[in-house]
């Protein structure tokens, strides 16, 4: 489509909606009134080429959205039809409302916050400490059958969790809870097969905080040339609920991070390391819909990112490191693989399942 035609259909669109665009097509929602949880600045975009189309990330302004969608297409195919170029209506030469100014998407992080918070806690943290605090048992040697235990203990039975040995994939293994574990096929259609899980990866093993499906499902955020939606196993339609919340740290030195974690009121359900310098933390959150989830994430960046925490990080569809399991070495910013000169373990260092939401450090043994 010619620049001019996408000129043209912007202007419809932006007089339609009362807002401009910004450059990649977000705008205020025109259902935004009727959302049932915090609307962000992300959540609606209207694409232009082929076949014109908003979407908003909320399903409850599905019926406005639907409408608006209706009669952008209308108005783009009479203009288009009649004249080919598009022509405002009368006094449409005043300017487009102007979006409001975009919040940052974190905050940076302070080393200064990070010290005087981890400094509340009276005494070094580290593995040993964590280990004797750990409701559920730390073994000194870990491995696959860790790494087994682990996915179990967290999960309910018959539920499913993606294994990646390739981060960029749409999972190489999957774990039914209380049933073992399986070998996926890389297309649709591919059966599965009984295998048991790596013991490593050439950069390690991870996965995905929240379960799934299992299923290959479209991904409306992710499409082929001519505009349909490319299958996939890891985005959010696939997700069977929104339990899980990653924290993990890669400015925060170890040793304050982990003073840190252990002082946040928060249901902290697993603490490993990543096989490199970062640590990571799993948190219970439980919540009913991504947006809900989205909500409190929204609350938590202002707070736990001057400390360290990585807002990339803390998405709903999130990989995360398995503990038990192998690392062979690190990705470069080349996308090399650079290997170590020993394989590094991903260790698991505490976990307690039924965490409450208290700080570990006021938990008793």
């Amino acid at each position: 489509m010619s620049s001019e035609n996408l000129t043209a259909r912007r202007a419809i669109a932006e007089d339609l909606l009362g807002h401009a665009l910004d450059p990649n097509g977000y705008a205020p929602c025109p259902g935004e009134s009727s959302h049932n949880g915090k609307s962000g600045a992300r959540d609606f975009q209207v694409m232009l080429d082929k076949a014109p189309t908003g979407r908003c990330f909320h399903s409850s302004c599905s019926a406005v959205v639907e409408a608006f969608n209706a009669e952008l297409r209308s108005r783009i195919g009479k203009a288009e039809a009649s004249r080919g170029n598009y022509q405002p209506p009368a006094g449409a030469n005043v300017a487009r409302k102007p979006l409001p100014a975009r919040k940052p998407k974190r905050p940076p992080y302070d080393a200064a916050k990070l010290a005087s918070f981890a400094a509340r806690c009276p005494f070094p943290i580290d593995e040993a400490w964590l280990a004797s605090r750990s409701p559920v048992e730390i073994p000194a040697e870990q491995g696959r059958a860790l790494a087994n235990r682990f996915l179990n203990s967290l999960y309910s039975a018959g539920e499913r969790v993606l294994i990646f040995t390739a981060e960029f994939s749409q999972g190489d293994f999957l774990v039914v809870a209380g049933k073992g574990s399986f070998r996926l096929g890389d297309s649709s259609g591919v059966k599965a097969v009984r295998s048991e899980l790596p013991a490593g990866g050439q950069v390690g093993v991870w996965f995905l905080a929240n379960p799934v499906t299992g299923q290959w499902l479209p991904n409306a955020n992710n499409r082929h040339k001519d505009g349909s939606p490319k299958m996939g196993r890891r985005h959010f339609p696939c997700v069977t609920s929104w339990r899980f919340l990653v924290l993990e740290s890669d400015e925060a030195p170890p040793e304050l991070w982990m003073r840190c974690l252990v002082q946040l009121p928060l249901p902290i359900v697993a603490i490993y390391t990543s096989g490199g310098r970062s640590i990571h933390a799993l948190c219970k959150v439980d919540c009913a819909t991504k947006a809900e989830w989205d909500s409190l994430r929204d609350d938590l960046v202002p707070i736990l990112c001057p400390l360290g925490a990585d807002a990339a990080a803390m998405t709903a569809v999130r990989l995360t490191r398995l503990p038990g399991t192998l690392r062979a070495g690190t990705r470069g910013k080349d996308g090399k693989v650079k290997p170590y000169t020993a394989p590094k373990l991903q260790r698991l260092l505490y976990l307690n399942p039924q965490a409450p939401v208290a700080p570990i450090l006021e938990l008793k043994p």
